[in-house]
């Protein structure tokens, strides 16, 4: 593997953070996820006092330690989950295979979260040398949506962000179309205000920008934070624990599944198919457990009515 660096000059605004106490949320389904990339970030760039909790959904529901944990010193917490129950993975699928569902993995960091500011980092990243300064910094003023920046690894290529590319000093009130990288920060209380990720994008995916369009009519600015850098591999073949399925109906077509999610769920202020949130965190709260699917209802899709059940990726 290429070995990646990143520097850049003094992170923005980091002489007047103090401590960072934040849940960081890693969710993985790959072989070999490199937990230990993110440790060594955190070793490298926290602080005296910086407070975080570390969660951990693993789809193959590995121990942390299988993964490449190992104690770092700010970690105070460490939580490790599978995601929770869904129709589209896991022990309660409804489908014939394990597909993608990025949203309710995300939810379930959301709901274990115990910190009230959240970052999001994907598994395989090598953070950059001033991330947990500008989450920092981020998280004291909390004026906004941090959207981070990514280059994919091609190796031994490195493809950079076109927003970076674009907007190399970042870019103030960026709208919500800007996030996605899975590498984000804000505050907890304004997941919940949308109630997180649409799980209507679980099986096809846009969860992230949708998100952030749902930010945005909700009034919060979203800013692209060039120094909020990673690099990612490029996902090899043979590299996910086991594959996760996607299917984009109509792929190409104005009249796509992607295109139709954005026009239905990206116009909402609060996810439509995603149970809510706040609800199972009471539950998990007074000692309850994730919910389970509901197995007596015919699951359909939303965007043309068939069974989810037979679906089949193409």
């Amino acid at each position: 593997m290429t070995e990646v660096r990143l520097r850049s000059g003094p992170p923005r605004g980091s002489s007047v953070s103090g401590p960072l106490s934040a849940t960081i949320v890693f969710t993985t389904g790959r072989r070999e996820p490199r937990l230990d990339w993110l440790i060594d970030a955190v070793d490298a760039q926290s602080i005296p006092g910086d407070d975080l909790q570390l969660v951990v959904i693993d789809a193959a529901g590995r121990r942390p330690s299988e993964i490449g944990f190992r104690s770092a010193s700010a970690i105070s917490d460490l939580t490790c989950s599978p995601p929770k129950p869904t129709i589209w993975q896991g022990p309660q699928r409804v489908t014939d295979r394990d597909w993608w569902a990025a949203s309710s993995a995300r939810n379930t960091g959301i709901v274990l979260a115990s910190r009230d500011y959240v970052m999001f980092v994907d598994d395989r990243m090598k953070l950059g040398d001033q991330c947990l300064a500008r989450v920092r910094a981020g998280a004291s003023v909390r004026d906004s949506v941090l959207c981070g920046s990514y280059d994919y690894l091609d190796d031994p290529r490195v493809v950079v962000d076109h927003r970076r590319v674009r907007c190399p000093g970042g870019r103030r009130d960026c709208g919500g179309g800007w996030l996605y990288s899975g590498l984000f920060s804000l505050p907890l209380a304004w997941l919940l205000e949308v109630n997180g990720f649409e799980e209507g994008c679980d099986g096809v995916g846009m969860e992230d920008v949708i998100l952030g369009h749902m930010l945005s009519r909700r009034g919060r600015r979203l800013d692209f934070d060039a120094l909020m850098r990673g690099v990612k591999e490029r996902l090899q073949l043979g590299d996910h624990h086991h594959r996760m399925w996607t299917c984009d109906k109509n792929q190409g077509r104005a009249d796509s599944k992607t295109r139709a999610a954005l026009v239905r769920f990206g116009c909402r202020r609060r996810t439509e198919l995603t149970p809510d949130l706040r609800a199972i965190r009471s539950s998990l709260a007074r000692g309850g457990s994730l919910p389970d699917v509901d197995a007596s209802v015919e699951h359909r899709d939303w965007y043309d009515g068939q069974l989810i059940r037979e679906m089949v990726p193409y």
